[in-house]
């Protein structure tokens, strides 16, 4: 089998010189990707005893730490008067650390029920009320149009609009992409692939 020098010096390459050396070659990688993937199943089987290891631990000292945190609060609460000398500060200094009372973030409920990430809860109320402030701005004094134009406005503000490209319609339609100056749709160029079959894999070295 010829050995033919690739660009990185030093480096020679086994290249067939028939069908035969050629099938040993596919056998060989098949072999290759054979052993990488029992390794990375143990591998990964490896990670989830870790990982199940750790979020044992990480739930104990989770527990611990939060237990702490409530019996610090209790007794803060109690010298509450004190700590904060009177009201004038939420933080209190101490020789190990510091603790401190922090205002919680405002969130948003509907009918006494908090709304999810998304707010599709809410969604359709400010879209209801969108659709009502449309008829006041075609019509009606020219207050009430002011009033309603600047609540819609409002209104539109709740709403995130996110714009992503499709990449898959320029593919589609090349041509009108590229009358975007500097816009260019082009091919990923011919790749060789090695597709080894199982049954015909041998132990070769």
């Amino acid at each position: 089998m010829a050995r033919a020098k690739t660009k990185a010096a030093g480096t020679n390459l086994p290249v067939p010189q028939n069908d035969g050396e050629a099938e040993r070659l596919v056998a060989r990688i098949g072999v290759i990707d054979r052993t990488l993937d029992a390794e990375q199943a143990d591998h990964n089987a490896a990670v989830a005893l870790l990982e199940e290891k750790f979020a044992q631990r990480k739930k104990e000292l989770t527990a611990e730490r939060g237990g702490l945190v409530e019996a610090l609060n209790i007794w803060a609460t109690a010298h509450r008067e004190r700590l904060t000398n009177g009201g004038r500060t939420k933080t209190v200094q101490l020789v190990t650390g510091r603790i401190e009372w922090r205002e919680g973030s405002p969130s948003v409920t509907l009918n006494g029920k908090r709304v999810s990430k998304t707010g599709k809860e809410v969604l359709p109320l400010i879209f209801a009320r969108i659709a009502e402030l449309q008829s006041v701005t075609t019509g009606g004094p020219l207050q009430e149009r002011t009033r309603a134009k600047f609540e819609q406005q409002c209104l539109q503000a709740f709403l995130r609009v996110t714009t992503t490209l499709n990449k898959e319609a320029m593919h589609t339609d090349r041509k009108t992409a590229e009358m975007l100056s500097g816009v260019a749709v082009v091919g990923s160029g011919e790749t060789f692939a090695v597709e080894p079959l199982a049954s015909q894999i041998r132990e070769v070295a």
